[in-house]
């Protein structure tokens, strides 16, 4: 009977801390299609982003600052003309993935730079915190992580834009054309499709 109980033991141990991740790796995860809104902005398209990364055998994933890159935008007509806005991640991000499941997620934390010859160096929009989900995040839902073919669709729906910072003399302005502080619900990222060069795999 002791006996019994310890392999019985043993088993619900091991489903206990079964791996989620049967490969566990580093990843790279391109997105080829997106949308960005930011107050009141018009939609802006998301097509070249790209996150290099790791997940371990918990799911759980980490995103290096270093393994975002996401082109600049341009933000015309302004009073000073056109301003590049440049996404800089402020932390390594984190994340989630389950292949079981479809669940996926991602947090990352960034400051985005305002870069126009009149404005100082340190014009920004700081912080904004995205948590990217496949699930349903206010009005929007994502698509779950697919094992077949390592595609995963994000949305956020809730994150917040502060005000402008250390813009001198033209803050007030780029915040009234931008429509800043935007409120959580008033932005989003939606549709934002992905594709994980290594497909990762659950059982």
């Amino acid at each position: 009977m002791k006996k019994l109980c310890a392999m019985v033991s043993l088993v619900v141990s091991g489903l206990a801390f079964a791996d989620v991740v049967d490969n566990p790796g580093p990843f790279n995860l391109t997105f080829d299609s997106g949308i960005l809104k930011i107050g009141q902005l018009n939609p802006m398209a998301i097509d070249q982003l790209s996150i290099a990364g790791s997940v371990d055998g918990g799911g759980n994933v980490t995103i290096p600052m270093a393994g975002v890159v996401l082109p600049d935008f341009t933000l015309t007509g302004t009073p000073i003309g056109s301003v590049t806005v440049r996404f800089v991640p402020l932390t390594d991000g984190t994340g989630a993935l389950n292949p079981l499941t479809g669940e996926a997620g991602a947090a990352i934390s960034f400051r985005v730079r305002l870069i126009n010859s009149l404005l100082p160096s340190g014009c920004a929009i700081v912080p904004i915190n995205l948590a990217l989900t496949t699930g349903t995040d206010g009005g929007l839902t994502g698509v779950a992580y697919s094992p077949d073919d390592g595609t995963a669709t994000y949305v956020d729906n809730t994150f917040a834009v502060p005000r402008t910072s250390n813009c001198g003399l033209f803050g007030g302005a780029i915040d009234s054309q931008i429509g800043l502080p935007s409120a959580s619900g008033n932005n989003f990222v939606d549709q934002l499709h992905g594709t994980f060069d290594t497909i990762f795999v659950g059982s």
